[in-house]
């Protein structure tokens, strides 16, 4: 059994979602907090005409406490606790706050979620809070999520720089997935495919009992549309065949790379 840093509410019961912005992470979410023991935050806020992405955002919260544990100079928190002790107490704080969400958003689950995209990037200080959750990736073909996050309001006008954000996020849990040993990396693709199997999958590898009044909420999640914000379009891949072929060339200069290594590149999607 993998221990937590310090005494929790949550040993072995928190699941990370993972993933960079516009890659199925609020759907994914949406689908994990299906089972009656896993709560949190809602995934979704549901506005007159969309779901939009409800998020915590906690790590961005303790980025500052945990520069300070990490000092060179051993000033700071760990002056005080050591490094273990300010770890031990980061947990505690991000516990209370999870503990606050359940009860308001889901009385009476045992487990918790936690999505913010920016914790891929914050992975080593996730992992080292807490080493016994369960982190789940969420991979979505780049071209694919740099031509959705370039049609938002809050993403860059360069598809470049999307593309740029999301080899960053795909490279930074690659460097770090060693850190958690319970980890799952799932494709957005699988999930247009089947994806109540897909969670019903994570569920059993998480030790979840799936009977039939889950599997009947997957299978009502499964179709949910979820922050569209007002696009009409039916879900699914392969749009970056829209680009232009400037953009496609863009896209494929700083992800391409990584796009080949992941499998989402033949001879016949190079342009």
């Amino acid at each position: 059994m993998i221990a937590p840093p310090c005494e929790s509410p949550f040993a072995g019961r928190v699941v990370f979602v993972l993933g960079s912005r516009r890659c199925g992470t609020t759907w994914l979410a949406e689908m994990l907090l299906a089972h009656p023991e896993i709560g949190g935050m809602d995934a979704t806020v549901v506005l007159p005409d969309n779901r939009v992405p409800n998020e915590s955002v906690i790590f961005g919260a303790v980025v500052d406490l945990w520069r300070n544990a990490c000092r060179s100079d051993a000033e700071g928190l760990c002056d005080s606790l050591g490094f273990e002790g300010a770890v031990a107490a980061i947990r505690r704080f991000c516990d209370r706050m999870f503990v606050s969400a359940r009860d308001r958003y889901s009385p009476g689950s045992t487990w918790f979620l936690e999505k913010t995209p920016d914790n891929a990037k914050r992975l080593p200080i996730v992992a080292a809070v807490y080493p016994d959750a369960w982190y789940v990736e969420i991979v979505r073909d780049g071209r694919d999520m740099a031509r959705s996050l370039t049609s938002v309001h809050f993403g860059p006008d360069d598809v470049g720089e999307a593309a740029a954000e999301w080899t960053r996020d795909v490279i930074q849990v690659e460097r770090h997935r060693w850190r958690v040993p319970r980890f799952r990396q799932v494709r957005y693709e699988d999930l247009l495919i089947s994806a109540a199997d897909t969670v019903a999958d994570l569920y059993q590898w998480m030790g979840l009992n799936v009977d039939a009044d889950v599997r009947k909420e997957l299978d009502e999640r499964a179709g949910r549309r979820v922050a569209t914000y007002g696009s009409t379009d039916p879900v699914g891949s392969g749009k970056w065949r829209e680009m232009s072929a400037e953009d496609i060339t863009a896209v494929l200069t700083v992800a391409g790379d990584r796009l080949a290594s992941l499998g989402y590149l033949d001879g016949e999607d190079v342009v």
